[in-house]
Order: C-alpha cells, then sequence, then structure tokens
C-alpha cells in the first residue's frame, strides 16, 4: 500500500483535489436544488469518483506491468546478449587454441623432418665420405702394389743383368783392375811370406772414395793386414766399372800380390 501511495501520488492528489471540488460543487447544489433532487445527485457524484479511481488505477497498473515486463524483457535480452558474448569470447578461445595447437603441431611436424633429413644428409655424408676414404686406400694399395711389382721386376731385371755382366767376365776385369791398383800401392812390410792370401772388405762411395778397409781373413799377421788395409786407403778412389750394375758400396775381393 505504501508503494501504491509513494508510486501514485500525484495521481492521488490530483483524485482528492477533484473530490474536494466535487463536494464544494455538492454544497452549493444542495443550497440551489430542491430537497427531493439531493439523494439522487450524491449517489452519481459517488459513482463517478469510484469509476474514475478504478480506471486510473487499472491503468496505472497495465503501465506498471508493461513496464515491468518490457524491464523483463530486456533483462532477458541482456542476459542473452551476454550468454550470446560469452559464448562467442570462449568460441574465440577454443578456435585461437586450436589453431594454436595446429601451429604447434605443424612446427614440430617440421623440425622432426628437418631432423630426419639433417641425419639423412649426415649419414649419407659419412657414406660418401667413407667410400671416398675406401676407393683412395684402394688406389693407394694398388699404386704400392704397382710400385713394388715394378722394384720387384726391376731388382730381377738388375740381378739378372748382374749375372750376366758376372757371367761375361766383366766382374774379373773389375775386381782385377782394384788387385792391380792396391798392389801398386802395397808397400810389403819385411815378414811377407810367400803365398799371401788375405780377403778384404772395402768401404766406398760411389766414385769409388774409399771409407773403410778391413782384412776379414789373412794368411798374414797383424802387421801385413795392416799394410794392405793402408795399400787399399792410398789406392783411394778405386776403379769403377764400366757396367755400373757392378758397383759395390760393401765390395769384397782378394789380395793375392804376385811374387
Amino acid at each position: 500500500m505504501t508503494t501504491f501511495v509513494s508510486t501514485h501520488r500525484s495521481g492521488l492528489a490530483l483524485s482528492m483535489a477533484a473530490h474536494v471540488l466535487i463536494l464544494v460543487a455538492l454544497s452549493t447544489s444542495l443550497v440551489l436544488v430542491p430537497n427531493n433532487q439531493l439523494p439522487m445527485l450524491a449517489i452519481e457524484a459517488v459513482l463517478i469518483d469510484t469509476s474514475a479511481i478504478r480506471k486510473a488505477a487499472e491503468a496505472e497498473r497495465r503501465q506498471q506491468e508493461a513496464e515491468a515486463e518490457r524491464r523483463r524483457e530486456e533483462q532477458l535480452r541482456d542476459a542473452e546478449q551476454e550468454r550470446l558474448r560469452k559464448a562467442e569470447v570462449q568460441r574465440q578461445q577454443v578456435e585461437r587454441e586450436r589453431k594454436e595447437a595446429e601451429a604447434r603441431k605443424a612446427r614440430q611436424q617440421r623440425e622432426a623432418e628437418a631432423r630426419v633429413k639433417q641425419e639423412q644428409e649426415r649419414k649419407a655424408a659419412e657414406a660418401r665420405a667413407k667410400a671416398e676414404a675406401e676407393r683412395r686406400a684402394a688406389e693407394a694399395r694398388a699404386a704400392e702394389q704397382a710400385r713394388r711389382q715394378a722394384e720387384l721386376v726391376a731388382a730381377m731385371e738388375a740381378e739378372e743383368a748382374l749375372e750376366r755382366a758376372r757371367a761375361s767376365g766383366e766382374m774379373s776385369r773389375y775386381i782385377a783392375l782394384i788387385q792391380q791398383k792396391v798392389e801398386r800401392n802395397w808397400t810389403p812390410p819385411g815378414n811377407v811370406r810367400e803365398g799371401l792370401e788375405c780377403e778384404v772388405v772395402v768401404q766406398q762411395l760411389p766414385n769409388g772414395d774409399v771409407i773403410d778397409a778391413q782384412t776379414v781373413s789373412c794368411n798374414g799377421d797383424a802387421t801385413v793386414r795392416r799394410s794392405i788395409e793402408n795399400a787399399v786407403r792410398r789406392s783411394s778412389p778405386l776403379p769403377l766399372p764400366e757396367n755400373r750394375a757392378l758397383f759395390e758400396r760393401n765390395l769384397r775381393f782378394v789380395f793375392k800380390p804376385q811374387q
């Protein structure tokens, strides 16, 4: 009731003012109108006033209900809009997370593929390097084998040439030249006996210069041995063979002077 009065205060004030005017009019009419007409006028005034108030109250009630319905509709619209907004925000969040997950998955897949490709390239490079190393090693072995084969062939040919030279008498003539030169440079000591024969080992350079000379077997004493070794040193440089294949850095010959 208090709410109704506070809400419709202006309407009630107007109604009360109307009632006052009606009462004033009735009072005036009571003076002017005959007595037989007064009851009917009073009843009509009361009926008019109640109907107006009822209509005003009904109109006000309908207005309030309409306003409340409007507010409820606005609240429903606002709630629906808020629900739609939140749903859209959630949908966007889900879509953003889905795209981020897809991007992350694609990035991880690319990185995995890159690692696989890098590993394949590394293995391929290692395989190529290994094959190249094996090829070079095989070529080196083949070259070494060919070199050794060539050296063996050359040594065999040199040995055969040396044997042919020795068999042809060239070696004998070469040794004879050395023996003759050593004998010319030999000063025999006084205790040399007949039938002297000593085997001498000579170390010489390719030009015939004597590095060292030693008697390894000899039927003479130490004095005779030293005299022969000195004779070899004085004979430096020794004669060289016409066939260079006959040259030996460590040459052995037998010193057997003619007496």
